[in-house]
């Protein structure tokens, strides 16, 4: 898995939108994933670059759906009035980026995992080629910080195991375990009809109490391994090699920082635990929101941001 990423052969970009502080271009690729599923290519990053000199830059990761990256454009806006650049990837089959006939973040969880992962892989890989894109066009910032919401936060954790470029990185109302997920998530019900119907049943999914115990076996022998590739090539259960949790370890905790709803119920309590403990117990702030009433008021979350970068020192 995601062997695939290399520099982009060639992309595009043009200005969407010129403001007196902020100047708002769209970056265009053709993906170097080779399975991308029709309707998912171009790749298309949404690019905020303040006027003034910038003193940081900031990848911002969407959650499933189309819905928060609205409110992520207005994050980002905010974010590049502070001399803050934002790159706001598009993830595939989300948003402008939908799979043919599919609905807008559905594809990253089903009881199908050979689809599964290929979304899963597809957005890995295109984010990683986007990070050497930008550093082949000078566009990458010594001072930076990734941010992802729910899947971007889940995101955020394969890319923090596969590259070491981002300084901090902020998870906003991200969790683990995919067998919790599957069966309690009220957000994916939809899959859970699937595996009631017997989906899934060739990996051990469509019976919740022995899926549990399935997952919980294979939990144990990620202490068997010590680099990614190893844990990749393993014989380990499929939908954990998406699961962020199987890739915490490879990660240096205290580039982390976790935002933590605590009226989330999109994602149950253990899931956000135990994500949290296999990173290595990194910093963790509890809101008083749920897991999208926190949207309206993303400038918070901007300013936190933006206090992140300015502590990392170097020059403005």
């Amino acid at each position: 898995m995601f062997e695939y990423v290399d520099l982009p052969s060639d992309f595009s970009m043009g200005y969407v939108h010129r403001g007196k502080k902020t100047r708002i271009s769209l970056l265009k690729f053709e993906s170097t994933y080779p399975r991308a599923e029709k309707g998912t290519n171009p790749a298309e990053v949404y690019v905020f670059s303040p006027r003034k000199e910038k003193k940081g830059s900031v990848m911002l990761l969407q959650g499933l759906g189309s819905r928060n990256v609205i409110y992520l454009i207005r994050m980002a806006h905010y974010l590049s009035k502070h001399r803050i650049e934002v790159f706001l990837p598009i993830l595939p089959g989300n948003f402008t980026r939908v799979a043919h006939g599919s609905v807008s973040g559905k594809d990253y969880f089903s009881s199908n995992l050979e689809k599964m992962t290929r979304f899963w892989e597809h957005a890995v890989v295109d984010l990683l080629s986007l990070i050497k894109l930008l550093k082949k066009q000078n566009m990458w910032h010594e001072r930076n910080c990734l941010f992802g919401y729910c899947l971007g936060g889940m995101i955020a954790v394969l890319i923090n195991a596969l590259n070491d470029d981002f300084r901090k990185t902020v998870l906003m109302m991200s969790g683990g375990d995919f067998a919790t997920l599957f069966w309690k998530s009220p957000t994916l019900s939809f899959v859970r009809r699937e595996l009631r119907r017997g989906k899934g049943r060739e990996h051990g999914m469509n019976v919740e109490n022995d899926f549990y115990n399935v997952y919980k076996r294979n939990l144990e022998k990620l202490k068997e391994f010590s680099t990614v590739q190893e844990m990749l090539a393993s014989d380990i259960h499929p939908l954990l090699k998406l699961d962020p949790i199987a890739y915490a370890k490879f990660i240096d905790s205290s580039k982390f920082v976790l935002l933590e709803a605590i009226f989330d119920k999109a994602l149950p309590k253990s899931t956000r635990d135990i994500l949290w403990e296999y990173l290595g117990k990194p910093k963790r702030i509890r809101i008083p929101s749920s897991h999208v009433s926190w949207l309206p008021f993303q400038m918070f979350a901007a300013r936190f941001v933006i206090r992140l970068i300015e502590k990392q020192g170097g020059k403005d």
